[in-house]
């Protein structure tokens, strides 16, 4: 079996595959994927649940000769079929895959007959399809040859251990084949088998499958040069349908049932294979464990440890110990410890560890779970024993060195990263079946954003909604849904795990086959994140954090300018400044509260406390906001709704979130206050409410009734309390996550407004290598965050090669441009270049190539660095247009001078008897003839190597018409806007195209606005429609559409905007605009009124004014008298009087 049968429901549970076929009196089942064990332990477990016999095996490519041969074509790679007949025998296929992959991979991971050789212990192998090699033997009319391989298999493997596989899938060559093998069995004895090769469940899924394999390989199913199965016969098929095909060899199905009966393979689930920790002598795991806490507890309050901290761990320890988790505990313990010893930033948290009050006394975190309520069972279930699973975050400049730590500690062989597999999502399944059909992409884009966006999104339930039924009426329509449902949920791809690690007792692959990725050559396991932990394997999340990294250089930088002994960790947690700052929503950089979307909720919210900031983290999702959790949030914190409990009881649990359920902590508090749960028990419904699986909500709704009856709780009551649980708790966060993450997000926020250079410079150098210029498919976040520096105040120079460090540095209170983020510029070169200049600066560009190494700051470099105003200051009597266009003609020169100097050196013949080198060229009347470089093109070359213009920007001049005619800019856009938009900026690029369809023309153009860049997408008929006129590089534009998303599934990629309608900018502003809304504090004094007053008849035109306010009843409107003319300096001396946030446009004419 291989190809598109599901091992698995949505649920994890297995599939109806398995379950029908246990039905049918099936007493077992192989799976036999190509080249991989992908799915072994998935299928294993699926199919011992109900009741069928795992066959474990693997369809493997071998060479016709070494594994290591190369230089001929995929097609001599052949296929034969391995199973395990026990636990050896798994052992060895893990090894033969692994060493396929490590050694052997040429197209696909092979094997050879050495190979097998040597591990064929416990193995069964058939001889294999029509790509077989003794089937390539028998077809090609080499009988010799296919007889002398007969010969080998049946010599080399274990008695009783080969047979010749036949199979009927109505292919002619097959039933060749088959004669063939018939008379092979009869010369040679060995036992003929009849196999069924599945692709797919039932006959009629080879549409579905055939869709899959077209997604696999980029073709469309119209295509007729395509890799395509020739019948569609490749089905599950019954035993009646098999003795149906095989009837005429009787022993071939006798053989099948003999070889399930061989396959006893036990492969052993939920042990404890933590590897070995050594503990000092005196000490076991457990008593180790404990002193290191009570250490720790004692080294967090000097003072002494309340009895309530003692409880709580006395209680932690004794559930650990008895679980027997002490070991992994300490392993972490280890490697955090290192990593703080050579200076590695460790983050306070991620996900539930933060609930474990061991964890924060072994500072494995750093977030009070006491303080903040956080309870250990969301961490670790006392009543089930499953594998804690710490994520732990590190600076991403340091994470790859507590790795090599690991690495060094336990063995290369005991450690490896862990494969992940993309699969099929519902949007990503409806755009990929799209595709396949060839289908319009809009049409398509339309279908897909109908889906809701969000983890747990299945397409069943998208298809319930109206919109999407009444699509589905459309026979085309239809039939992508049809696939979609078929192929959903599928395994489409893999790769590697950002920061999952496995570590273990003995090498890797002694309980995980192993994977090598194609392009990365990487070293993955083939058992994914799910998994490895069933097998009792310690998987650890090592995860990069920038934002640690950023913490860390904004702390250094403060400890050097300010304060010593500076502390991030004991800043004030209810610093007013910081709460100022995140109420107005100036959260550029601050960590998790960045985005568009986040800053506005947090305007909304206006945090005052750290809980607020904690929930906001929480509430920010698609379930919060689309079920009315979040509003009721927002209105009951500013008084605009009444916060009610429905019982007492229900007050200390909800008080922090003014009595909504945000958290699952919350729903696990009140079933155990209200209905006397279990911690166990109470972890289980809070599983049973993220997953909304209705049967095991239901069951516990009973205990939940009951058990309210022991506190005098109504069972109407209780009911109603319950169905509040199953409504915002199965949108529930983790609280201990959301905290620790929040701590992170308040000491990002306290270094932005109280060490404003410290943080921006630390935030600045973070972008370096992340933000790449010129790239189209994301947003340069430098460009966001130079602007956002410069909104606070803080003079960014430009890069100097003189006075500029390799990444970001402080000067004179200013931040100094790092040279290390000009394009074409290295580590190498940068590091070269400010060495030299910090011993003395450069007077000329010959002074400076003759002091730097010029292998690596070659022509390329020195270009971009003279684009970048970079060697400005070698040529200080010089304007820059001026300086940069005479550098650019001397750079050729100027090297080739140095190198002939460095040449003669070399050779013993330059410099002698102390001789001057060669004078440059003489300047003046040359230099006078260069002409200075334009406006537009020192503004272009800025833009080529930095990313962004620098010393000026074309659009600056219509800053505010760009605010006023757009509903969004370029940063702002987000998979979650479903709704048209419309952008406004300038058009940089374009590409004309041709419909391979129709042969009509049309357009890809790229829109920049003050932000970033969009790609538009304007089809032949909006092209048509006179585009063409407007659409110009260098002119402003509106254009208005939908967006689409390269990666919508993953919530990311790059953003599309599909063009309905596109006018000049000047003709924009007037046309859209219906009333102009300035916002006024409630504060605002008569002087700023009056202010506002002379400032509005001072531009006095057509668009009416409103003057909006909050009140205790929400928003209020008032129009004013006058009305004004929309231009550049109306709206720019509204945001000097106002504030930044103080107007928007109410737009007469909405994106269609």
């Amino acid at each position: 079996m291989d190809g598109v049968i599901r091992l698995s429901d949505k649920d994890g549970k297995p599939s109806q595959v398995l379950k029908d076929l246990a039905a049918s009196g099936a007493k077992g089942f192989a799976i036999t994927d190509h080249g991989n064990m992908y799915g072994a332990v998935e299928f294993y477990s699926n199919a011992k649940a109900v009741g069928l016999k795992a066959i474990i095996g693997v369809e493997t490519y071998i060479s016709k000769g070494a594994r290591f041969d190369r230089g001929h074509s995929q097609k001599e790679n052949c296929h034969l079929t391995l199973l395990a007949k026990n636990y050896e025998g798994y052992q060895n296929l893990m090894e033969l895959c692994s060493i396929a992959f490590k050694e052997g991979y040429y197209y696909d991971p092979r094997i050879d007959k050495e190979l097998l050789a040597k591990h064929a212990k416990g193995l069964v192998v058939l001889s294999g399809c029509l790509k077989g090699e003794l089937s390539q033997s028998i077809l090609s009319g080499d009988l010799s040859q296919a007889e002398k391989l007969v010969a080998w298999y049946r010599d080399n493997l274990e008695p009783e251990s080969f047979y010749l596989e036949i199979m009927d899938h109505g292919l002619e060559k097959q039933r060749q084949l088959t004669q063939a093998l018939l008379e092979l069995n009869r010369r040679t004895r060995v036992p003929l088998v009849a196999t069924n090769d599945s692709h797919y469940w039932r006959r009629d899924d080879n549409d579905a499958h055939d869709a899959r394999v077209c997604i696999a390989t980029g073709r469309k199913l119209a295509d007729t040069e395509r890799l395509k199965f020739e019948t569609h016969e490749f089905y599950v098929k019954s035993p009646e349908a098999m003795h149906k095909l095989f009837g005429f060899a009787p022993e071939s199905l006798s053989s099948t049932l003999k070889i399930a009966e061989m396959c006893n393979l036990k492969i052993p689930m939920d042990q404890m294979l933590l590897p070995e920790f050594k503990v000092p002598e005196g000490f076991s795991q457990d008593s180790y464990l404990e002193h290191l806490c009570l250490e720790g507890l004692q080294a967090r309050f000097p003072g002494g440890i309340k009895p309530r901290y003692k409880e709580r761990l006395d209680y932690e320890l004794g559930v650990i110990k008895r679980m027997g988790f002490s070991g992994y505990f300490l392993i972490v313990w280890d490697f955090i410890k290192h990593a703080r010893s050579i200076g590695v930033p460790v983050g306070p948290g991620r996900g539930s560890g933060a609930g474990a009050i061991v964890a924060y006394a072994l500072r494995i975190t750093n977030a009070d779970p006491i303080e903040y309520k956080l309870l250990f069972e969301r961490f670790l279930n006392p009543d089930r024993r499953s594998m804690p699973d710490l994520d732990i975050d590190f600076a991403d400049t340091g994470r790859d060195k507590v790795i090599q730590y690991v690495r060094q500690k336990y063995g290369e062989e005991c450690v490896a990263q862990i494969i992940t597999f993309g699969s099929l999502g519902a949007k990503l399944v409806i755009r990929d079946v799209g595709r396949v059909l060839d289908m319009p992409l809009t049409q398509v884009n339309e279908i897909a954003k109908k889906i809701p966006v969000g983890p747990n999104i299945h397409l069943h339930e998208a298809m319930q909604q109206p919109e999407l039924a009444e699509m589905a009426k459309d026979p085309q329509v239809k039939r992508l849904l049809e696939l979609s449902l078929k192929l959903e949920g599928l395994k489409r791809h893999t790769g590697v795990h950002a920061a999952g690690t496995l570590i273990t007792k003995e090498p890797v692959v002694k309980y995980t086959p192993l994977a090598k990725g194609a392009k990365s050559g990487v070293i993955t396991t083939q058992y994914d994140g799910d998994v490895c932990p069933k097998l009792g394997l310690l998987k650890v999340d090592f995860l990069g954090l920038r934002t640690l990294s950023i913490i860390d250089d904004a702390v250094k930088f403060v400890r050097a300018r300010h304060d010593p002994k500076f502390d991030i960790d004991q800043v004030p947690m209810d610093d007013a400044k910081t709460y100022e700052m995140l109420r107005t929503a100036k959260s550029l950089a601050v960590f998790q509260l960045d985005s568009q979307g986040i800053r506005d909720l947090l305007f909304r919210i206006k945090p005052t406390v750290f809980d607020d900031i904690v929930s906001l983290i929480a509430l920010f999702r698609p379930g919060p906001m689309q079920s009315g959790m979040l509003d009721m949030f927002v209105d009951r914190k500013h008084g605009r709704e009444e916060v009610k409990y429905d019982h007492a009881l229900l007050e200390p649990i909800l008080k922090d979130t003014y009595g909504c359920m945000v958290f699952q902590e919350q729903v696990m508090e009140i079933s155990k206050k209200l209905a006397g749960f279990t911690p166990g028990e109470a972890d289980g419904l809070r599983k049973a409410m993220g997953k909304k699986i209705a049967e095991d909500l239901e069951k516990m709704r009973d205990k939940f009734v009951k058990g309210c009856g022991t506190n005098k709780i109504s069972p109407k009551l209780a009911n109603k309390i319950y169905d509040q649980m199953v409504k915002f708790g199965g949108y529930g966060f983790n609280k201990s996550h959301s905290v620790a993450y929040g701590l992170v997000a308040y000491q990002t926020a306290y270094l932005k407004t109280n060490f404003p250079i410290e943080f921006m410079t630390a935030v600045l150098t973070s972008e370096i290598g992340h933000s790449a210029i010129g790239a189209e498919d994301k947003e340069n976040k430098l460009v966001t965050y130079l602007e956002e520096a410069r909104r606070m105040g803080v003079k960014v120079l430009p890069p100097d090669v003189n006075r500029s460090e390799t990444r970001f540095s402080i000067e004179d209170g200013r931040i100094r441009f790092g040279l290390l983020a000009v394009k074409n510029v290295g580590e190498g070169p940068s590091d070269s270049i400010a060495a030299a200049a910090s011993e003395k600066p450069f007077a000329s560009l010959d002074d400076l190539c003759s002091r730097v190494d010029l292998h690596a700051v070659n022509k390329k470099t020195l270009e971009s660095l003279a684009k970048a105003g970079a060697l400005d200051g070698l040529r200080p009597g010089d304007a820059p247009h001026a300086a940069r266009a005479r550098l650019l003609l001397a750079i050729d020169e100027a090297v080739g001078r140095q190198q002939r100097v460095k040449a003669d050196l070399d050779k013993g013949q330059g410099l002698l008897f102390g001789a001057a080198p060669p004078p440059p060229a003489a300047a003046g009347g040359a230099d006078a003839a260069v002409k200075p470089l334009s406006e537009h093109d020192t503004l272009a070359f800025e833009r080529e190597v930095l990313g962004f213009y620098f010393s000026g920007h074309p659009l600056l001049a219509v800053k505010m018409q760009l605010k006023a005619a757009a509903t969004h800019e370029a940063a702002q856009l987000a998979p979650s806007i479903t709704t048209p938009v419309r952008l406004a900026g300038m058009i940089s690029k374009t590409r004309k195209m041709v419909s391979k369809k129709t042969g009509e023309p049309w357009l890809i153009a790229t829109l920049e606005d003050l932000t970033g860049e969009v790609t538009l997408l304007c089809f032949p008929k909006v092209y048509a429609s006179g585009l063409a006129h407007v659409a110009k590089i260098g002119a402003m534009v509106t254009a208005s559409g939908r967006l689409s998303f390269k990666d919508e599934e993953a919530g990311s990629g790059a953003p599309e905007l599909i063009v309905d309608e596109m006018s000049p900018l000047d003709m924009a502003v007037s046309r859209y605009a219906k009333r102009l809304r300035l916002k006024c504090d409630a504060t605002l004094g008569t002087e700023k009124l009056e202010s506002l007053r002379d400032l509005l008849e001072a531009h006095r035109g057509p668009c009416p004014v409103a003057l909006e306010q909050e009140t205790s009843e929400g928003l209020a409107l008032l129009e004013v008298d006058q009305r004004v003319t929309l231009d550049q300096p109306l709206l720019e001396a509204v945001e000097a009087l106002l504030g930044e946030r103080s107007w928007r446009i109410d737009s007469g004419n909405p994106p269609r």
